[in-house]
């Protein structure tokens, strides 16, 4: 289905989607909408452009024009969606425009096993889909909840801190040390700002806690591109989450967190950290 509303962009045809489809789309570009652009589930074009998804690795940066085209592609402005009782009909205004969820579509799944779970009357769980958690009761009796940790984004496998998962919650992570490209000696990651057209770049690692593992999936990306001030300003609209951000410094371990977040965390691990509480404006 995905497949057909990419293939039918710059048509004049409309494609009906699933209900499924249809949810994980409307969030997708609300978020698009509360942030500006920083998500953006039209961000493919851009991705391919600087060599994932796919695309040939790149001898060089990509030129000006490549990235003005590619950021019209990304237009997320241009995706005609109207909800219908069946799910939704859509359609890409623009030839050679293409959806990505890789951004959500893990928590949504996250989200259907939980659910499923739960009505089974399992109590006492946590699902791990490629780091995309959420959970239901606790770990052990009087635990309260599941502990998760805080990856050290300079240190492979080494935590730095942990915190309490309480049942119903979900958390989700992004990081620039995982999925990059290599381009004249530097690194570039694959989280990109529709925006500037560039790979996003001064972050390491982000984590956020939501209601559901869709939301916690779209938000880490998001907060990831825009930063701690205004990351946590987005926050304050979404009741019951929480984030933590960790700058690209390797030589000066910083944590910078919501109030809730920075509560709820315990150092851990070999490398001691600065922590920084983000008050309001």
């Amino acid at each position: 289905m995905l497949s057909a509303v990419n293939q039918a962009a710059g048509t004049s045809n409309t494609v009906a989607i699933s209900p499924s489809f249809a949810k994980v789309l409307g969030v997708a570009l609300a978020t698009a909408k509360e942030s500006d652009g920083a998500f953006n589930p039209l961000i493919g074009p851009v991705m391919r452009v600087w060599g994932f998804n796919g695309a040939a690795a790149r001898p060089a940066l990509p030129e000006p024009a490549e990235l003005d085209a590619a950021k019209a592609l990304s237009d997320w402005h241009k995706v005609d969606f109207t909800l219908t009782p069946s799910g939704a009909d859509v359609r890409l205004l623009m030839a050679g425009m293409k959806i990505d969820l890789g951004a959500i579509a893990k928590g949504y799944a996250v989200d259907l096993a939980w659910e499923r779970l739960r009505a089974a009357g399992q109590t006492n769980l946590l699902i791990d889909l490629g780091g995309n958690l959420r959970v239901i009761g606790e770990a052990a009796p009087g635990r309260g909840g599941w502990r998760t940790g805080v990856r050290n984004p300079f240190e492979g496998g080494d935590l730095i801190g942990k915190f309490l998962m309480y049942s119903g919650e979900a958390v989700a992570t992004s990081g620039n040390y995982e999925r990059f490209v290599v381009i004249n000696g530097v690194r570039y990651a694959h989280i990109m700002d529709s925006r500037t057209g560039s790979p996003v770049t001064g972050m390491a690692g982000t984590t956020v806690v939501a209601p559901t593992a869709m939301l916690a999936d779209a938000l880490s990306t998001t907060v990831f591109i825009l930063g701690p001030q205004k990351g946590s300003a987005l926050l304050r609209s979404h009741p019951g989450c929480e984030a933590l951000w960790i700058p690209d410094t390797p030589t000066n371990l910083t944590v910078y967190a919501t109030p809730g977040m920075a509560a709820r965390l315990t150092p851990i691990g070999p490398t001691p950290y600065t922590l920084k509480v983000i008050t309001s404006n």
